[in-house]
């Protein structure tokens, strides 16, 4: 895999950061982060080839007020397909992983984390906001992967959020 990320203070082009801008008040977390951290899933649709598509369920968590970040196998297709192009588009989901009454689309840019320490962070928060679904995931994983690592490079996406469309008056 080439072009994987770390949070180390390399290069800071190439450097995955959390975003770390003072969040507004709204009761400690902002509307934003609010729509990733009530989602049950979010869909993730990703460039597969030239004029296709892929969209998987993911458990996520929100980093900051406009990341969000989920777990991959580094032996995946999806990791190799995020390291190329990095382009996906998420939208947030029920537990079935159908799209969530109401919700939209939204653009991000992906970057893999393959070290550092939003790894043991990101582990930590996908364990306590989904508990009993972790050992599910990891069961079907190893049904359908055999011995490839489980959940060892975290996605960072950088959410980019809609601009408001203007109401023509009439």
């Amino acid at each position: 895999m080439t072009d994987t990320l770390v949070d180390l203070t390399v290069d800071s082009r190439q450097v995955a950061r959390p975003d770390v801008r003072p969040q507004r008040w709204s009761g400690g977390r902002s509307d934003n982060a609010k729509v990733w951290r009530d989602a049950k899933t979010v869909l993730v649709t990703r460039v597969t080839g030239p004029r296709q598509l892929m969209t998987v369920p993911r458990l996520v968590i929100p980093i900051g007020e406009t990341q969000l970040a989920f777990r991959v196998s580094s032996q995946s297709e999806e990791a190799e397909q995020l390291a190329r192009d990095g382009r996906v588009l998420v939208q947030p989901g029920d537990r079935r992983g159908t799209p969530a009454l109401g919700s939209h689309q939204r653009q991000g840019q992906a970057q893999l984390v393959t070290a550092g320490t939003l790894l043991p962070y990101v582990e930590s928060e996908i364990a306590a906001k989904y508990r009993w679904r972790i050992p599910v995931a990891r069961f079907a994983h190893r049904l359908g992967h055999g011995d490839a690592p489980y959940a060892d490079v975290v996605v960072l996406v950088t959410v980019a959020e809609p601009s408001p469309i203007p109401i023509l008056p009439r």
